[in-house]
Parts: structure tokens; sequence; C-alpha cells
């Protein structure tokens, strides 16, 4: 399983918490269990220009950000926020900065930035389609995504779907929520980068903007 958190439009309400499972990992003598959160509407910004001026004041660095993609997906609104990766007791184990950028309406489209982070796990998600573009390999995926409230918990069939590596299950949502979410990550200068979306758009749709990404000078 892709352990890797994943910032949904469903999931973005006035103030939420995102927790999404995956592979764990002994870390300083615990294990991450999963990845945390929050989001509030009065943090967002609007304009590329002031996202980036976030991101080197609380990250100390210049991503790689597009305005508007060559399929008319434009920048609507963005936000830094601080990721904990939790035990299963709810511990701390590791915090660091992450930069998301929505796109579109509704923000359809989701670019997530932040760290290497090398205590956080990869994991083996299936990969749907690879290519390398300007000697950096972009790697698309798809998931079954199932959204509970905070307090709910997910069926036995749910459960064994998780633990099988064939859906992944976040907390945060209003109601309980279905998507296939598709995604594209890569490496690039020590940051690692995820365009992703749970709307119609394909994976070569998502390697074709995360290209125009990559081209940002």
């Amino acid at each position: 399983m892709k352990f890797n958190k994943k910032r949904m439009v469903a999931a973005l309400a006035a103030v939420c918490t995102i927790t999404v499972m995956g592979t764990v990992t002994a870390i300083a003598g615990g294990k991450i269990t999963g990845l945390f959160s929050s989001t509030s509407r009065d943090e967002m910004v609007h304009s590329k220009a002031e996202l980036i001026q976030l991101a080197e004041r609380q990250m100390g660095t210049t991503p790689k950000i597009v305005d508007t993609f060559s399929n008319g997906i434009s920048f609507n609104e963005g936000s830094i926020t601080k990721v904990e990766g939790r035990d299963e007791n709810q511990n701390p184990l590791i915090t660091y900065p992450e930069l998301y950028a929505g796109y579109g309406e509704n923000n359809r489209v989701g670019l997530d930035i932040h760290e290497n982070q090398d205590m956080i796990p990869q994991g083996s998600s299936t990969v749907i389609k690879h290519e390398v573009y300007q000697d950096i390999t972009l790697e698309a995926h798809e998931d079954d995504y199932l959204f509970l409230p905070p307090d709910a918990k997910p069926s036995e069939e749910d459960s064994k779907l998780e633990e099988e590596g064939k859906l992944m299950i976040s907390y945060g949502s209003s109601e309980e929520e279905r998507k296939v979410y598709r995604y594209v990550n890569w490496s690039e200068n020590g940051m690692e980068y995820t365009l992703s979306s749970s709307d119609d758009l394909s994976c070569d749709d998502l390697i074709g903007m995360a290209k125009e990404v990559i081209d940002v000078k």
C-alpha cells in the first residue's frame, strides 16, 4: 500500500482532520500508523505568488507551482499545513510542513509538495503507468478510497480490503463517500510532488500536467 497523505476536496471543511492509514514502520521505538493534518478556510491563500512566499518562509524552499495548466485548469487556493505522523496511541513521531495547491472548480486537482521524509515508508502500491521525463520518473497510481466521518468505523469487509491493500481509508469527511483516486508522484531536488484528482481526469491527463509542473523555471 502506498503510504501517502492524500488531500481530497470532500474533506476540506471549515476545519478538518485527515487520517490515512497504511504500511507501518518502526521509528524511534514506535510505529507510524497514520498521517494527520488540519486545514482552516481562514488559512487559505488565493494567489500563487502568496503561496510561494508562504512556502519560502515556512518550508525554506521555492517549490514549483503552475498558475494555469495548458488544459485551462487554474490555481484556485492553497495553504501550508503541518503534517504529523502518529503511532496507534496518537503520539506524534514526526512532523513536517506540506504545501497544498488546489486547481479548478471545487479543487478538482490537488498538488501536494513536501520535503522528502526518510522515516515515512513509501510502500509499493500498484503503478498503473510510469514514464521518465527530463530524467525524472513519474509514477501514476489509481486507488479506491473510502472517506468516513471522524468517529466512524469501517465495516469488516472494508477493513479487510484495507489490510489487503485494495482500499485506502481516510477520516474527516461529513459523510461516508467512496471515490476512485488517481495520482502521479515524483521526486525532484529533495522534494516529493503528488498531483492528484478524483475527477474524470485520467492517469495520462495527470502525467501531462505533472510535466508542466516539472517545466516550471
